[in-house]
């Protein structure tokens, strides 16, 4: 019984770190480049993106264990919330990193 939830708590962490490091790491790059290029749209929409992104997949660690508690009508709705911060996050991110690559291509011409 012990090892079998090792196991579960082993994998959930590994899960957990590999899924929410590359976005950490995309945090570290936006407060970089808003460092070094100064607040610009671009730099912020990224990092809100991002950082929202990273609220959602830690939530999404936890947020099954309230299935019971919740019953799982309340958990889904619940869930749909969560999921549509995601896409917010996400959006944010691609418009943020699309203004960039236009900054860039100007800059190149």
């Amino acid at each position: 019984m012990i090892e079998s939830n090792f196991s579960e708590i082993l994998l959930r962490f590994t899960g957990a770190i590999f899924y929410i490091s590359p976005i950490i790491l995309f945090i570290i790059l936006a407060i970089y480049y808003n460092s070094k290029v100064g607040s610009t749209k671009e730099g912020v929409l990224i990092l809100v993106g991002n950082i929202l992104i990273l609220i959602v997949a830690i939530l999404h660690q936890f947020l099954y264990t309230f299935v019971d508690l919740w019953g799982f009508d309340i958990y889904a709705i619940i869930n749909a919330g969560v999921n549509g911060i995601s896409f917010i996050g996400s959006i944010l991110f691609l418009i943020g990193l699309y203004m960039m690559i236009q900054k860039l291509i100007k800059a190149k011409q």
